[in-house]
């Protein structure tokens, strides 16, 4: 027995209104933080560290915005500080440049640099390239409410409606921070040339458009004194109307606008058409500040959607459909966890009263539950952080392991008592014995979180994760060791009522025969250590490569996108009419899919098809095991389908015609490429690039699970290349560069200064008529008009050529690459990069030329590399823990062999569920490190304490077992049903597979 007590439980048994009054205040806190606490999907704070620039340029060919977007903002971009790869696509709408940076670097400052940058390179941009967009991927950068809009055929102008009276209204709510719609197009002024009049009148396009690029304008001129007043002078030469408009000359004969081109006010010519739901529609995505909160943001959007705004006579005919409403999403997720996790407690519960047999003691053990987690709760909140999904699941963890120091120190107690101690001296003395054992014991278990301190985030958020999961259980377990410390003495001092019950017959049984197993055990050493060996190679050699290994969470699981390559021979009527098939074939099986909305777009050569799934049914753990049991009698009631079901089915019963791709792909978390094999193609000709990527995507073809497979030119369309003949052109007396700008205005179109009207500003665009740009019989007959007034047709001075163009350049670090894509259902990606090595071993490539794996296997092997890393550093602290427990270099070494025998236990958990390893199996071993070894220190800890008393090694190790079954098996128990609701439990709600860490840990 110690030389003196410990100060908590002395203080507890000789002070009990302090300590009372102590509780009571933690119980006040924890109350109020869970209610102060904000919550949260996702925990913030995390950004990948990544940044985006979309710089739209409708109607161009990639390979020039590769030379005008592409390159001078590369070259801005890579000087700022941390930047690690940039990487540019650039496609006939415009470029994206992607940039990572290192896992230390300041996302916000580089945000700001960002910006700078790009103010830098507007001076090297095309002329009429008026806006970019900056992207960063943080939490608080995902919309809170996603919408859909569709309006019945002949509502007029519903870009009008969706601005003033949906978008305006909302965008005046506090904490609303951006809204972005697409889908409806705002009325503009267009002026389009009519080229039979051009050529009747033989005007110069190009001087007309030079001139009007200029005109229109409000310009500051300085200042002028009259006597003593000082007056501004302004330059006015803005556009009143569409009758002046018209009535601008354009030559000195008195020829107008107006007499050679057509001036309205209407929607302009759309390239790309959007419908919802098979009608005209629009999509919305809603976007809150930093700092407001997330539910209560949803809930007064929804309220001011349905009870203001949806009640408007102009929107009685929409149907407004919210897809996407992250504030309910967590609230019902966070009750789901909430609800699992006094599941667990319930099962905890259920397991003392088997053991303890007394109601009174179970009762006052079951307060350790809610008083550890309350702990935490009150340090989570004090520490700035938020009540998530990720922060729910550590204090699920922490359900089944805070009554562990608790049942210790009551076991101890009651065995004091039954030696004839009273029941004031064991309260102490018994609580004292055992306190340096479960604080060591506690320790080890917070120890295994020591690394996420150590190693830097990076490798998918691993770190920041671990830390979301490990706090909470690191203050809970500490909160539990206050309570056993405190409480417990408190307790059986005061309202124990007696005595603890006497063993079930079970119990008794069990202990009787674990002790036979232990004599023989220690008879026949060898055999024991033959058979740990045997055990290993099962858990290393024949479990091991029998576990998928996933590269991360499902994601949304309740959309899906059916993407189309079409002949770009296809006419506008023909496309329309494709993509309503596709329409009809998924809406007539809209109820046995589950359909919420269909939300389609398309232009000429490419168009996708996004099916919202309703969301899975909110179930508990009873429900899904209720479901598996049925299913598995053959009772189980018909579910509706899943996603890949669907896709599945979608794939038998759409109308292909020839020339017609099609590739199926979703929406996943993290980076967004979960379920994509991409193979980058690196050189300098992207003829020859094309040309590899045709044999990379047979070879693709071959891979396990595979859906599709696309490259970067598929979505290219055929280009017309016209070679001016510079001889031609001085010949006739043409300018060569006028005919390059007249051709890009006349047939891309140029947007002039915006006319101002009395509320607003409307764009205002010139462009030749459509039906005067159709074919390339009509290019060819554009006529140009030299100084002596004589028209020459475009056909005199140039060469035409027909050849498949690029939908999209890449470049990545300065070199040019294509990307090969597969999209498959095979989640194993060890197992995947091995095929791709085998697959591609044979491929030559030209000199000059390489190719590498997709970032999807980078992220995963940075990933699993901090993995080990962490495991092996938990390692090593547990042991380093115990050996200062014990004051030995041996000793600890026989309680670490549990981890290895409890990695079997996982694996074959993993195994008989058919499970993954991901990154949530992961975190659940490295937690089982700290977690296995608490039985072994508690029973180590009392062998040496018999040693001390003279028992012999044998006897010494057969009295502690045999005495530390019961509390043992308690404390096991206890941990393994707390956590049995986690495990049965589904993801399917949110994706993010909670059960894999459960299954771990149980298995373990």
């Amino acid at each position: 027995m110690h030389n003196r007590p410990s100060f908590l439980p002395k203080l507890a048994v000789t002070r009990p209104v302090t300590i009372i009054v102590s509780l009571l205040a933690i119980i006040v806190l924890g109350g109020v933080a869970y209610k102060q606490i904000p919550i949260e999907l996702l925990p913030s704070g995390f950004s990948y560290p990544a940044l985006g620039v979309w710089t739209p340029y409708p109607n161009a060919n990639p390979q020039e915005v590769e030379e005008q977007i592409a390159r001078p903002i590369e070259e801005q971009v890579r000087t700022i500080p941390g930047v690690t790869k940039v990487e540019t696509y650039s496609s006939s709408n415009g470029c994206w440049t992607w940039m990572e940076f290192g896992n230390d670097v300041d996302m916000d400052a580089a945000y700001d640099q960002l910006r700078d940058r790009m103010e830098r390179a507007r001076a090297m941009l095309p002329d009429d390239l008026d806006r970019y967009y900056l992207r960063r991927f943080g939490r608080n950068d995902e919309p809170i409410i996603f919408l859909s809009i569709s309006f019945p055929d002949g509502v007029d102008d519903p870009y009008y409606i969706v601005e003033k009276l949906i978008k305006q209204p909302i965008e005046r709510i506090d904490g609303v921070a951006n809204i972005e719609t697409w889908g409806a197009d705002e009325k503009s002024i267009q002026i389009l040339i009519d080229q039979d009049k051009v050529k009747a009148h033989q005007i110069n396009v190009y001087d007309v458009i030079s001139e009007m690029r200029s005109d229109n304008f409000a310009m500051s001129s300085g200042w002028v004194y009259e006597g003593d007043k000082k007056f501004i002078v302004r330059s006015l030469a803005r556009f009143k109307s569409l009758q002046e408009i018209a009535a601008i000359p354009i030559n000195k004969f008195g020829l107008t606008i107006g007499d050679i081109a057509e001036v309205k006010y209407d929607v302009p010519e759309r390239n790309w058409t959007q419908r919802v739901n098979g009608g005209q529609g629009v999509l919305m995505d809603i976007y809150k500040e930093s700092l407001s909160n997330t539910v209560e943001m949803s809930h007064k959007l929804k309220t001011l959607l349905n009870e203001e705004i949806l009640t408007h006579p102009k929107l009685k005919s929409a149907d407004v459909q919210l897809l996407f409403v992250q504030g309910d999403l967590i609230e019902d997720s966070v009750n789901n966890l909430r609800d699992t996790a006094i599941w667990g407690g319930v099962f905890a519960i259920f397991i003392l009263l088997f053991f303890l047999k007394n109601l009174r003691m179970t009762i006052i053990m079951m307060f350790a539950i809610p008083l550890s987690i309350l702990i935490s709760l009150i340090f989570v909140y004090f520490i700035g952080w938020t009540l998530n999904l990720i922060v729910m699941m550590g204090l699920m963890i922490s359900v089944g392991m805070v009554v562990d120091n608790g049942i210790v120190v009551l076991e101890n107690i009651y065995r004091m008592r039954s030696e004839g101690k009273p029941s004031r001296e064991s309260s102490i003395w018994g609580a004292s014995e055992v306190n340096l054992a479960i604080i060591m014991a506690t320790l080890t278990t917070i120890a295994v979180f020591v690394p996420i301190l150590i190693i830097k985030d990076g490798a998918g958020g691993f770190n920041f994760y671990m830390q979301r999961i490990g706090l909470p259980v690191i203050f809970s377990l500490l909160g539990s060791l206050f309570v056993a410390l405190v409480l417990i003495p408190l307790a059986t001092t005061h309202f124990s009522g007696g005595g603890m019950a006497q063993e079930s017959k079970m119990v008794t049984r069990l202990k009787s025969l674990y002790g036979k197993i232990l004599d023989k055990i220690l008879n026949r050493r060898l055999d024991t250590v033959l058979a740990v060996v045997l055990i290993l190679f099962v858990t290393f050699g024949v479990l091991g490569p029998r576990i998928q290994e996933s590269d991360g969470m499902e994601g949304n699981i309740s959309d899906l996108r059916l993407m189309f390559d079409l002949p770009t021979n296809l006419t506008k009527d023909d496309t329309n009419r494709f993509f309503k098939e596709v329409e009809d074939t998924v809406f007539a099986k809209a109820k046995e899919y589950n359909i919420r909305a269909v939300d389609t777009g398309f232009r000429q050569g490419f168009g996708r098809v996004r099916v919202y799934l309703q969301p899975p049914e909110k179930q508990q753990w009873y429900d899904v095991v209720y479901k598996g049991v049925t299913n598995l009698v053959g009772l189980g009631k018909e579910e509706p389908l899943s996603r890949d079901e669907v896709l599945e089915d979608l794939k038998k019963r759409i109308p292909l015609k020839p020339g017609i791709k099609f590739r199926t792909s979703w929406r996943g978390s993290g980076m967004g490429d979960e379920g994509t094999v991409t193979i980058m193609l690196y050189g300098d000709d992207t003829g020859k690039l094309a040309e590899l990527a045709e044999e990379v995507e047979r070879r693709m073809r071959t891979l396990d699970g595979v859906i599709s497979v696309e490259t970067d030119r598929e979505a290219g369309e055929d280009e017309i290349k016209i070679k001016l003949d510079r001889e031609a052109t001085a010949r006739n007396g043409i300018n060569a560069n006028q005919v390059a700008n007249t051709l890009m205005y006349a047939v891309r179109g140029l947007n002039l200064p915006r006319f101002q009207a009395t509320d607003r500003e409307i764009d205002v665009r010139i462009q030749v008529q459509e039906e005067d740009r159709e074919s390339l019989l009509q290019i060819k007959d554009m006529s140009f008009t030299n100084q002596q007034g004589r028209s020459v047709p475009l056909s005199a001075m140039a060469t035409f050529n027909i050849e498949k163009g690029f939908g999209q350049i890449g470049r990545t670090d300065g070199k040019t690459f294509l990307a090969v894509k597969a999209q498959t259902t095979a989640n194993d990606v060890p197992r995947i990069s091995a095929q791709i090595d085998q697959l591609m071993a044979d491929f030559t490539l030209p000199y000059g030329y390489d190719w590498s794996k997709g970032d999807r296997f980078r992220r995963f092997r940075e990933q699993g590399q901090a993995m080990q890393t962490a495991l092996m550093l938990s390692v090593v602290l547990v042991y380093l823990l115990m050996a200062i427990l014990f004051e030995s270099f041996i000793l600890p070494l026989s309680i670490m062999f549990a981890i290895p025998l409890s990695i079997f236990g996982a694996n074959l958990a993993l195994v008989i569920s058919q499970t993954p390893q991901d990154l949530m199996a992961g975190i659940g071993i490295i937690i089982l490190v700290g977690v296995v070894v608490n039985n072994g220190i508690v029973l180590v800890d009392m062998i040496n304490r018999r040693r001390r008393e003279g028992y012999s090694r044998r006897d010494a190790i057969l009295d502690a077992g045999k005495n530390r079954f019961r509390p043992i098996m308690m404390t096991s128990f206890t941990t393994i049903f707390g956590i049995v609701p986690m495990a049965l439990g589904s993801g399917d709600l949110i994706g993010i597979p909670y059960a894999p860490m459960g299954r771990v840990i149980i298995g373990g």
